[in-house]
């Protein structure tokens, strides 16, 4: 009690504003989060099987930590349903999962979104560390709140908004280790983030690296070289301590992961464009008021060295800052050299974090430091980047709590498709014939027996032959997975693994499917396929649709940044027996 009353003031002024800050970024991250569709990258059945004790994913393409996470938070979850009578028992539970899974879709989002709302309040105390005064410090913080493609991508129950909170965690340790008298504490924490953020995503490497080499370069030069090589020690045993058990199914099934990782190095593939496309790719995201730090961050982000000129910044502390931000800048070249143009809205988020705290801390310091003659200029450019962010933030909440466009396409199958075979990229809530379901597990077994690749076991209530009165004849299209579209039949250069099949010739010929019974085509972004797509095969197939078919209605997307896309609608004639295919 003594020390708090001694300390009441240094603990009013950290606990209150960082959690303010916390409530504030979950809140933002946390609206709309059930917004109507289960995104493939998701990986909820990995996290329910957590709680069989199955630790080995189903894809090796993520580390399993975030699935170890997800699978607590659905025993939580599974605690707080049963005195409300969600569930009465583990079998209703269960059942519930396949019955309609989105509350474990939502739980898991939750868990995304608190992860995502930690990056408030560590830019608020990186700002204090360095010598920023309460009120700036909460402006950087609110930077980080409003963080667009933070608040985005935290609707999205993945690793990579987990990776950015640890990666800036980790960022936040190397500053607390600036002059302190508990090198130990520091060290030990810096390892914790540099392993927790890459249990949550490998790709974190690329940032973490050159930032523990210029950490132990700055220790090295200032407290000599055994003190940064203590601090090595200290930190790789904590590494080397935990991220075998943060990914103990990784190690059961090494293999698998080494080939997974082979199809994910296929996936992002340069192609024959020049080493230099990625930078230009990069550089046209780096504005952008959603996917990327809008252009007020962005542009100070560029120049943050000049923004070290504050002398409200503590001088100790200079060479550090500086450090990250070539840190930063080193992973995210190397980065785009690396993937080209292909840069998913996902790829950046943890290196604009860590650009995003260094703008805040830069902004704030000119705030608290310049001449009053520039003074007004330093608020212009903050009030105008919150501004901006703001209505970015507010993008993806606005599209997440909106209708989803797959209710337009439902109500135009019950009215005009009932009894015709339906073939879609759109998703539905409209029970599905078991005919298709047969037909879509034979296709996944004849793939399967192609590739000498063991399917997954399915649960017994996926199997179960419960056919609703109201159920329609819809299959899938079966489109490759996002990276793998220029990867053709016979043509991959990975082992193949259950549901990465590489395009099949024949599923992309218009009288394939007429000559199976399908006369209505669902289709997404058209203008793409036609344009756009690397493969050929695919574009062959949207040219033969349009010549063939004719497009009876079109719908508009409600919700681009969560995959919509202009949905067309075709109906075609039945099949010529003297069709060619």
């Amino acid at each position: 009690m003594r020390f708090l009353l001694k300390h009441k003031p240094a603990i009013l002024l950290t606990i209150f504003p960082c959690a303010a800050l916390f409530l504030l970024a979950f809140v933002l991250r946390a609206l709309g989060v059930d917004y109507g569709y289960f995104h493939g990258d998701e990986r909820i059945s990995d996290a329910a099987k957590v709680l069989t004790g199955d630790l080995i994913p189903g894809q090796h393409f993520y580390p399993p930590f975030i699935n170890y996470v997800n699978g607590i938070a659905f025993g939580a979850l599974f605690a707080v349903g049963l005195p409300f009578g969600w569930w009465d028992g583990v079998g209703s539970f269960r059942a519930q999962y396949f019955d309609d899974p989105t509350v474990f879709y939502v739980t898991a989002r939750l868990v995304t979104a608190a992860f995502g709302a930690l990056l408030a309040p560590i830019f608020y105390l990186c700002a204090r560390r360095i010598g920023l005064a309460p009120g700036t410090s909460l402006i950087t913080g609110l930077l980080a709140a409003l963080f667009p493609l933070a608040v985005y991508q935290s609707h999205i129950a993945k690793g990579d908004v987990a990776m950015a909170t640890f990666i800036v965690a980790a960022i936040a340790a190397t500053l607390a280790r600036v002059g302190t008298d508990r090198p130990f504490r520091w060290d030990a924490l810096f390892g914790l983030a540099v392993v927790l953020a890459l249990s949550f995503k490998h790709s974190a490497v690329f940032v973490l690296a050159p930032l523990a080499l210029g950490h132990l370069l700055i220790l090295g030069f200032r407290e000599g070289a055994r003190a940064a090589g203590l601090a090595f020690l200290r930190g790789i045993i904590v590494v080397l301590i935990l991220w075998p058990i943060l990914n103990i199914g990784t190690i059961l099934d090494f293999k698998t992961f080494l080939e997974y990782q082979q199809i994910q190095s296929v996936m992002s593939i340069r192609g024959n464009d020049g080493p230099l496309s990625g930078v230009a790719t990069l550089a046209a995201r780096l504005p952008h008021l959603v996917l990327g730090l809008t252009p007020v961050f962005g542009l100070v982000a560029l120049v943050f060295p000049v923004c070290l000129l504050a002398p409200i910044i503590a001088r100790r502390f200079k060479p550090h800052l500086l450090m990250i931000w070539l840190a930063l800048m080193i992973g995210t070249l190397s980065t785009a050299v690396l993937v080209g143009p292909r840069q998913p809205e996902h790829l950046w988020i943890g290196n604009f974090a860590g650009f995003l705290l260094l703008a805040g801390l830069g902004l704030a310091g000119l705030l608290s430091g310049v001449r009053s003659g520039l003074r007004p200029v330093v608020t212009v450019l903050i009030i105008a980047g919150v501004g901006l962010a703001t209505l970015g933030a507010a993008r993806p909440i606005m599209q997440a709590i909106a209708d989803p466009v797959y209710l337009e396409t439902d109500d135009i199958l019950r009215d005009r498709y009932v009894g015709t075979r339906v073939l879609s990229m759109v998703e539905t809530d409209i029970p599905i014939k078991e005919a298709a379901r047969d037909m879509q597990i034979a296709r996944w077994e004849r793939l399967a027996e192609k590739y000498q690749v063991t399917l997954p076991d399915m649960a017994e209530e996926r199997l179960q032959k419960t056919e609703a009165p109201d159920a329609q004849f819809i299959f899938p299209m079966p489109v490759a997975m996002y990276g793998l579209e220029h990867v053709d039949e016979d043509a991959e250069d990975y082992t193949v693994q259950a549901h990465a099949w590489p395009l099949q010739s024949q599923e992309w010929q218009l009288d394939y499917w007429l000559k199976q019974g399908f006369t209505v085509v669902i289709l997404k972004d058209l203008d793409y396929m036609r344009n756009e797509v690397s493969s050929q095969l695919i574009r062959a197939f949207a040219e033969e649709l349009v010549g063939r078919c004719t497009i009876v209605d079109s719908i508009e997307p409600r919700k681009p940044l969560f995959l919509e896309r202009e949905i067309s609608v075709f109906e075609c004639a039945e099949a010529d027996d003297n069709a060619s295919g």
